[in-house]
């Protein structure tokens, strides 16, 4: 017997996606057309790309570790 899989919010997460990135590419030319900074994450760094094409790394992020260790059944007693 096949296990039926009924996820009815696919469509909608992958039309919210394709929405996501068209505003962005959007917002991204807009700020070209105006001469304005554009600020994004590439390979864990903070880059300020300036009109001119300079690009500026502003801060190095550090990945945080989790403060505890969840596994698969464990027990959450809230306080």
């Amino acid at each position: 017997m096949k296990k039926v899989v009924f996820r009815k919010d696919t469509a909608q997460t992958k039309s919210l996606q394709v929405a996501g990135t068209v505003a962005s590419a959007t917002a991204v030319r807009h700020a070209k057309a105006l001469d304005l900074d554009i600020t994004y994450i590439e390979n864990g760094n903070v880059i300020v790309e300036e009109p001119n094409g300079h690009t500026t790394v502003v801060k190095k992020l550090e990945k945080a570790e989790a403060p505890i260790l969840l596994t698969k059944g464990m027990v959450l007693h809230a306080k």
